[in-house]
Order: structure tokens, then C-alpha cells, then sequence
């Protein structure tokens, strides 16, 4: 059998499995899962390297959903491009202050968590202080003291109680970015070896320029998106089948297969209750996520 008719047949075999689990979970195929694409807008994360494409190809392929079309958007042009065009639902950060202030408005509705990303310790492509396999942020500084390393501290207000403070009074080497933002964090940790922390997904579109993303997925590194309905989208009881199927314990469990491209080592996502943090617990002066 060829390598594409064998994967058709997999395929096949996948979605009419995961059908099954669905139907038993609750979640019944679309009325109109042959019908146009339901029109997703997304942070841009939720599409990098294919992401929500990969995660509901075999419902698609069921009948369960429809097709999607997704457009991308930083968090704070959901407004904009909700104003302008039409959407049947929305996919953010659970915590972000537009997405929280669309839902108090009620342009969109039925929010609810239906994955994590996680935020990296990103240092030396060879991770010199053995930071791979921690199994938590403070065991992984406690390695990079131990090891003689020096930490950038990236002065990013959600992460900012788990990071040590650069006063020199406990002897551990902590230093200052030359500015504020990743950029400068990553290019710190660059000059000196060092290793600091920034969202994963976004750094994945850097220059990488000898850096390499080490994930331990501690729950405090880890955002939650939620999804949400549009309000005034016909096709909403559409979009909500579709959002019942991304919080389904069957969607849940393939979180951990996905890669992005070219990094094999580091899962890329984790079920939305792997994140201890509360969808809208405030972050105070946090800085948007892409």
C-alpha cells in the first residue's frame, strides 16, 4: 500500500474512533459539518505551524465540524477585526484584557478553556547547566546556580514573583536585559550564556541565533485560551459544537503529540486544566500575548 493511501486509511480509521468517543461524550456531528468553513480568529499562536488545522482534522474528516477558515490577530485587534468582518468564534488568552472586555460587552460568549501554552527558560543551545528535564522552574534555577550560570531576568509582570531579583545578596548571578522587553532579555542571555524565560511560541519565531527553548511545563509557566462563541454569528450553535469538541477529554489527551516545526524535543501545548491559574486571574500591567 502506498505511504498516502495507508495514511488515508489511518486517518479514516481515526476519525471514525474519535467519532464514536464524541458521540458517547456528548458531542453530536454538526448540523452542516458539509457546509461552508465556520470563520475562526485566533491569537496567532493558535495557528502557528498549523496547530488547530492538525487538532480537529479528524472531526473534520468525521463530519463532526465543519472546516475551518482561520484568520490570525494579536489580542488587541480582536475588536478591530471583529467590528469589520464576520466571525462565528474567537480563540485567546484566557487573561487578556480585550478578550475579557469583549465577553462583558457579550460580542462573544460561552467562554471556555480549551488549551495552555507554555512560557519557556530559554538559554545555550547546549544547555550547559543541565536544564533539560526539570521538573519544575525552581528546580531548574537551582540547577543553574549549581552550575555556576548566570540568569537574565525578563521583567515580564506574570512571571515576575517566580524570577530571582539581580541584587548580588544571596551570590547567585542575576542580570538585567540592557532594556526592557524579550528582545533584550534574549540578546542579554545571548552576550553572556545566560538563560532567561519568554512565551514559547513567540520565541519560536525569533532569530534563534544559537538560543534554545528548554520547556519543563510547570503549571505557573503555562496561559490558558479559552474559546468563545460570537454573539451575533448564525452560526453559533455551530461554533459551540465546535468548542464542546476542542474541550472534549478525547481533543484534551492529543494536546501532547503536537511539535512545532524543527523542535521535537519540546511539547508545544497542554490541556487547558494542566493550568492551575484561574482563566481570568489578573495579572496586573501584563503585557498582551501574540
Amino acid at each position: 500500500m502506498h505511504d498516502s493511501a495507508a495514511s488515508n486509511v489511518m486517518r479514516s480509521s481515526r476519525a471514525a474512533a474519535l467519532l464514536a468517543l464524541l458521540i458517547l461524550a456528548g458531542v453530536a456531528p454538526a448540523p452542516h459539518a458539509d457546509g461552508p468553513p465556520l470563520r475562526a480568529l485566533v491569537v496567532t499562536i493558535v495557528a502557528q505551524d498549523g496547530f488547530l488545522e492538525w487538532l480537529v482534522a479528524d472531526a473534520v474528516a468525521a463530519g463532526t465540524v465543519p472546516p475551518l477558515a482561520i484568520a490570525t490577530s494579536h489580542v488587541r485587534g480582536l475588536s478591530a477585526h471583529l467590528e469589520e468582518g464576520e466571525w462565528d468564534l474567537v480563540i485567546a488568552h484566557a487573561h487578556a484584557r480585550p478578550a475579557q472586555r469583549l465577553a462583558a460587552r457579550g460580542v462573544i460568549g460561552d467562554g471556555t478553556a480549551v488549551f495552555a501554552n507554555p512560557r519557556t527558560i530559554i538559554g545555550p543551545a547546549s544547555d550547559p547547566a543541565g536544564l533539560r528535564g526539570a521538573s519544575d522552574f525552581d528546580t531548574a534555577l537551582s540547577r543553574l546556580f549549581a552550575h555556576g550560570g548566570c540568569w537574565v531576568r525578563h521583567e515580564h509582570a506574570g512571571l515576575a514573583a517566580l524570577q530571582p531579583r539581580p541584587d548580588g545578596s544571596d551570590g547567585r548571578c542575576v542580570l538585567a536585559a540592557d532594556g526592557p522587553g524579550p528582545l533584550a532579555a534574549l540578546a542579554a542571555a545571548r552576550t553572556h550564556g545566560a538563560y532567561t524565560v519568554w512565551g514559547y511560541h513567540p520565541f519560536m519565531r525569533t532569530a534563534r541565533d544559537g538560543l534554545a527553548a528548554v520547556v519543563i511545563g510547570d503549571p505557573r509557566l503555562l496561559a490558558t485560551l479559552n474559546a468563545w462563541t460570537v454573539t451575533d454569528s448564525p452560526r453559533r450553535a455551530e461554533a459551540r459544537a465546535l468548542i464542546h469538541l476542542l474541550a472534549a477529554p478525547a481533543t484534551q489527551a492529543r494536546l501532547p503529540e503536537f511539535r512545532l516545526d524543527g523542535d521535537t524535543p519540546n511539547q508545544a501545548w497542554w490541556p487547558a486544566a494542566a493550568a492551575t491559574k484561574a482563566a481570568s486571574a489578573p495579572e496586573a500591567g501584563q503585557a498582551s500575548p501574540p
